[in-house]
């Protein structure tokens, strides 16, 4: 498959990732295997996680990482992937299914998160280790500082940022250049061929919007992994079926793809990943024919 670095760093990863969102919830641990072994199969190498998937779904949070950790011991296949986890979003106190009461991003919570991470996934290192969400409440130097001293150990190899605003990517960026830290080589962000409504809410996600999208063509060291690519199967609809994307300009783009593109799927697909100079779009699925036939578009 296709494969793209991530940023300026020397993570190569495919175009298209594998979520596991529900890996270990509404996946169960069987279907998940079959899963991780087409996709490293057909040569994709980017697992994407987190270490709060899926309390929503009733979970504690780890079972996404711990399936992935039981299915790289019994592969014997760490080597052959890039592995992507998430810190920040999980609740504290490891229940609730809401994001008010999140365990955030000081040093000691991302030490305990790193190192439990590591245990559920069984390695010894994390490829791309993202802030799954912004911390307001805690300085971002220290979460930088602590951050890089985790790489400089050689427990994660780079560092990314999810559902983050322009304007805080940038001000790490100040700190990280001032204070000669790592800076972030990725940002997660929802992202698709159609675009929601300025006032649209997906609290903790942030929609990329202009702004974030005109940061990234300038600098070109970062690279936007593009997360709900489908909008929860929209592009098989001819209605729009999410409020936050239904708009006159977005009915009108989606009336033309389904009239000329018998793939539907795959284009958009393919069209994220042709953003901002090369992109990765994040898929998430339960059924093996559907992985395939999305991988099979980035073939090379």
């Amino acid at each position: 498959m296709k494969k793209i670095k991530l940023g300026l760093s020397d993570l190569e990863v495919s175009v298209l990732g594998l979520g596991c969102i529900n890996f270990g919830t509404l996946i169960h641990e069987k279907t998940a295997f079959g899963l991780l072994d087409a996709y490293t199969d057909h040569t994709g190498n980017f697992i994407d996680t987190a270490n709060n998937y899926a309390v929503w779904n009733g979970g504690t949070g780890d079972e996404s990482e711990k399936t992935i950790g039981k299915w790289l011991r019994a592969s014997n296949r760490r080597k052959d992937v890039v592995l992507a986890t998430k810190i920040g979003a999980l609740p504290k106190g490891n229940f609730g299914v809401g994001f008010s009461n999140m365990q955030g991003l000081c040093r000691k919570t991302i030490i305990e998160a790193v190192n439990k991470s590591l245990d559920n996934l069984q390695t010894e290192y994390i490829d791309l280790l993202y802030l799954h969400v912004d911390d307001f409440s805690t300085p971002q130097i220290e979460t930088l500082s602590i951050l890089t001293e985790l790489v400089n150990k050689g427990l994660i190899k780079e560092i990314g940022c999810s559902n983050f605003w322009t304007w805080r990517v940038e001000s790490a960026r100040h700190i990280c250049m001032q204070n000669g830290l790592k800076f972030f080589c990725a940002i997660q962000q929802r992202f698709s061929y159609l675009s929601p409504t300025v006032d649209a809410d997906f609290f903790p996600q942030v929609a990329a919007d202009k702004e974030l999208e005109s940061y990234i063509n300038f600098y070109r060291d970062i690279t936007m992994v593009a997360h709900t690519p489908l909008l929860y199967g929209q592009y098989n609809n001819p209605e729009i079926s999410l409020e936050a994307y239904d708009t006159h300009t977005n009915r009108k783009k989606l009336n033309k793809l389904l009239k000329e593109e018998k793939q539907p799927v795959s284009w958009v697909l393919k069209y994220i990943t042709e953003q901002f100079g090369g992109s990765v779009a994040i898929s998430g699925t339960s059924k093996e024919q559907h992985l395939l036939e999305n991988m099979a578009y980035f073939t090379e």
